[in-house]
């Protein structure tokens, strides 16, 4: 007799959905999982980053050595690009392509070569190329020969828009270039050390260039490096990382606790492909390189038993912190909103294009409940419910107006708000007495209609603005009103447009109606309070002293209110 036993698995509809980004890493293989392809792949997994390779080399090695490594032939290296791009590259809109980032490790001179003459595929699509220029590995193998070095300094380093050598790498890249040579010592201050990184900068080429300094332990006391001859003390030595921003010509040095191991197996790897990670999930270069640094840290720090017998891994599994306080000193010749507005022009154009907003921002205001509303092919159930829905939704924008009214001394400001609140109010006023009279829709016997209730897109977005409200500070409140004002406004233009190109008629009341919800949000008064909006924003965010995190913090409201959006319009077309 056999026994069976039968496993039954719940309805799997509810499980919770997410967007991938991606990021080519094109590297040589490590056996010993702990450094190449193999830790760059945990890396990106544990920051929920979808991973794809290119394998340069085929390695046998363990902690201890590397034992041998063979090359990938050129033409098989041209044919893993192809597949790549192909699939994850062409045939997207720029902003919805899943490759964001290509990140390098070892490189033979055939895989530099190969990734020149491909790279105008990936860059013409605003692709970003990070580069860990592994030239030594941890163990003391050297891993590329002068003519790698050469090739990639010539071909590859100008294009990338961010390279992160350790110390020593930094060196001999420095000594390809101009064949001068440096020792750690010869830097007498903090201040001559960041120099030295700026002009490597210029004389490389690159966009960005970070400059690790694991390999150098930092005398706090006498603000310089141990010479080679003495013995770190972690009571006095600190670890220095430095990030030069070439185009806002912007310093960021991050200081941390030295830690003394020998287990740094693939911590070169492990960091670039964390920036990469973060970078592919919208992250300032700053912010991605504090967290990326946290996360190689906490990785050497958090395994309670030693894996092999030489320089041991790192703990991949340890889970990316979403923000941290890190010491830093930065300097800037021009403000962040000073730049931000030179290149974008305004504000908002910076938020609408931010890798964390664009891809939802192109989402909402071509959404196809917006669409089927221009050709006519809405059901006319689905815009009933919606304006239910909408109506529930303009009280809490109403109420997130007036607590901007209580972060503010300004009496301008709550003048201008207090407008806003009647504005808002006589909107719901008409919207109320118009689906009354036109449609029977009594708001005041929500019990005997189920749709007048608010849904879980609805509650989500009204609790998510509610809670703003309450715990951010002015100019983080109009962030969080911003993408519903400015969003109906280009949805609707795109919704005339798209009608326009259909030919639809006008000889019945659905096709009337919805020809005067697509006017009402491309009207003269409307298009008005878009521009208020964008004006009231510009002020604010010139008149805040704002640093890159809070800029960075400010894009992520946009984007969740904007995803909230597509959500909005997304349950009604689902019911």
């Amino acid at each position: 007799m056999v026994n069976i036993t039968k496993v039954s698995f719940e309805e799997r509809s509810n499980c919770k959905k997410t967007a991938l980004n991606a990021v080519l890493t094109v590297a040589g293989s490590d056996s010993s999982g702990g450094a190449g392809i193999e830790a760059d792949l945990k890396t990106l997994t544990a920051h929920r980053v979808f991973g794809l390779t290119c394998i340069t080399a085929l390695t046998a090695q363990n902690t201890q050595k590397v034992y041998s490594f063979v090359k990938t032939p050129e033409q098989k290296v041209r044919e893993i690009l192809d597949a790549n791009i192909i699939d994850f590259v062409e045939g997207y809109k720029e902003a919805e392509q899943p490759l964001k980032v290509v990140k390098t490790g070892m490189l033979s001179k055939e895989a530099v070569l190969v990734l020149d003459e491909y790279w105008y595929r990936f860059s013409e699509k605003n692709i970003k190329l990070v580069m860990d220029p592994v030239i030594v590995s941890t163990s003391g193998t050297e891993l590329c020969d002068k003519e790698g070095v050469e090739a990639f300094s010539k071909h590859l380093i100008k294009k990338a828009f961010l390279i992160t050598p350790n110390f020593t790498e930094a060196m001999v890249l420095r000594k390809n270039l101009t064949g001068e040579d440096k020792a750690a010592g010869e830097f007498k201050s903090l201040d001559d050390y960041v120099g030295f990184v700026v002009q490597l900068q210029r004389e490389l080429g690159c966009e960005n260039i970070l400059v690790k300094g694991g390999h150098i332990p930092w005398d706090k006391s006498n603000d310089k490096p141990l010479s080679k001859d003495e013995a770190p003390d972690q009571t006095k030595c600190v670890m220095i990382d430095i990030l030069y921003e070439g185009q806002s010509e912007s310093v960021t040095v991050f200081e941390s606790p030295y830690i003394s191991s020998k287990d740094t197996h693939g911590t070169g790897c492990t960091l670039s492909s964390a920036i990469a990670a973060n970078l592919a999930n919208g992250r300032s270069l700053s912010k991605a390189t504090q967290l990326a640094i946290d996360y190689t840290q906490r990785g050497m720090i958090s395994l309670r038993k030693k894996l092999g017998h030489g320089n041991g891994p790192l703990n991949h599994t340890i889970s990316p912190q979403e923000s941290l306080k890190t010491k830093t000193r930065e300097t800037s010749r021009k403000s962040t909103h000073e730049t931000i507005l030179e290149e974008y022009g305004s504000v908002l154009e910076y938020f609408k294009t931010h890798p964390k907003v664009e891809p939802k921002w192109h989402e909402y205001t071509h959404h196809k409940f917006v669409g089927l509303l221009a050709k006519n092919e809405l059901p006319f159930d689905k815009f009933l419910y919606f304006l239910k829905q909408d109506f529930y939704y303009l009280i809490n924008y109403a109420q997130v107006h007036g607590l901007l009214m209580s972060v503010t001394d300004d009496y301008k400001q709550i003048s201008m708000q207090s407008a806003i609140i009647q504005e808002i109010v006589t909107e719901i006023e008409k919207h109320k007495e118009k689906l009354s009279k036109a449609y029977n829709i009594d708001y005041n016997d929500a019990k005997n209609d189920i749709q007048l209730y608010p849904n879980n897109a609805c509650i989500e977005y009204c609790n998510y603005i509610l809670e703003k409200g309450r715990s951010e500070d002015f100019l983080g409140i109009k962030v969080a009103l911003a993408p519903c004002l400015h969003g109906y406004a280009e949805a609707a233009k795109w919704g005339k447009t798209v009608r326009e190109s259909a030919q639809i008629s006008e000889d019945d009341e659905t096709s009337k109606t919805y020809h005067s919800w697509l006017d009402d949000y491309t009207s003269d008064w409307y298009l008005e309070a878009y521009k208020r909006g964008q004006e009231a924003l510009q002020d604010i965010f010139k008149s805040s002293n704002l640093s890159d995190d809070r800029v960075d913090e400010l894009a992520s409201i946009f984007a969740d209110v904007t995803q909230l959006e597509v959500n909005f319009w997304n349950e009604v077309l689902n019911v």
